[in-house]
């Protein structure tokens, strides 16, 4: 299999979303970033460019209470507002 020194990211990248989108694999070696999988040197540095890893989101307080099965009414009834 061909692997393809890139260079390092400057965004966050997700070895798991990168081989469910390409099917081929990126991973470092001595600090170094290299994929697999492909086929030229121009494949590998156009999908490391496409590849857009979504940015976390963190929940709401609705949204955690939710988890637990409470509302927000509970928690206002809770504090005794």
């Amino acid at each position: 299999m061909k692997e393809f020194k890139i260079a390092k990211p400057t965004k966050r990248v997700d070895t798991g979303i990168f081989l469910k989108e390409t099917g081929w694999n990126l991973f470092t070696r001595d600090e170094d970033f290299y994929v697999s999988g492909c086929d030229t040197q121009k494949e590998a540095d156009d999908s490391i460019a496409a590849h857009n890893v979504p940015e976390p989101v963190e929940p709401t307080v609705a949204e955690k209470l939710a988890s637990v099965g409470l509302s927000v009414a509970d928690l206002k009834a809770a504090l005794g507002l």
